[in-house]
C-alpha cells in the first residue's frame, strides 16, 4: 500500500479532530465531525493491513474447499489463485472465491451437511469479523487503486 496515504489520512484526521471539530460550538456537531475523524484514523491506521488481511482471506477459503490442497493447481489455471499480489488482483481472487464458496454452501444446505455447514458458518463469520472494521476503509481502497 501506499505509505503517503496513510499520512494523508493521519493528517486529515488531525485536521478534523484538533482543528475544525473545537470551531463548531453545536455539541453535537462537534461530536459527529470528531467521530469523522477518529473513523479516518482508524482507517489510516488499518489501511496497510487490508491487503494482507484479505489475502489470508483467500487462503482461509481455499483452505476450506480444499483442506488437502490437490486442487490448488486447478485453482490457479481458473484463476482464483494468482501470483499477483496487487490489491485489486487480491479483490477480484477473493470475489471469485466468495462465489465458490457460495456455491458450495448451497450444496451443503441441500445436502443438509450440518458439520460442513457450521465450518463454513465459522468461515463466514472470521471473514466477517475482518472486514467489520468500518466501510469507510473500503472506500478508502477502492480510491486507492
Amino acid at each position: 500500500m501506499k505509505p503517503e496515504i496513510n499520512l494523508a489520512l493521519i493528517n486529515a484526521a488531525q485536521e478534523i479532530i484538533g482543528r475544525f471539530s473545537p470551531l463548531i460550538e453545536d455539541e453535537y456537531e462537534r461530536s459527529r465531525l470528531g467521530s469523522w475523524g477518529a473513523l479516518v484514523l482508524i482507517s489510516a491506521m488499518k489501511f496497510n493491513d487490508a491487503a494482507s488481511s484479505l489475502e489470508k482471506e483467500n487462503e482461509d477459503i481455499i483452505h476450506w474447499l480444499n483442506p488437502d490442497r490437490d486442487d490448488l493447481k486447478k485453482m490457479k489455471e481458473e484463476g482464483y489463485v494468482g501470483d499477483d499480489k496487487t490489491f485489486d488482483q487480491l479483490e477480484k481472487n477473493n470475489q471469485l472465491l466468495r462465489h465458490k464458496i457460495n456455491q458450495k454452501m448451497v450444496n451443503l444446505e441441500i445436502d443438509k451437511d450440518k458439520k460442513a455447514l457450521k465450518e463454513v458458518y465459522a468461515l463466514m463469520r472470521s471473514m466477517h469479523q475482518r472486514r467489520k472494521v468500518s466501510d469507510f476503509i473500503g472506500l478508502l481502497q477502492q480510491s486507492e487503486s
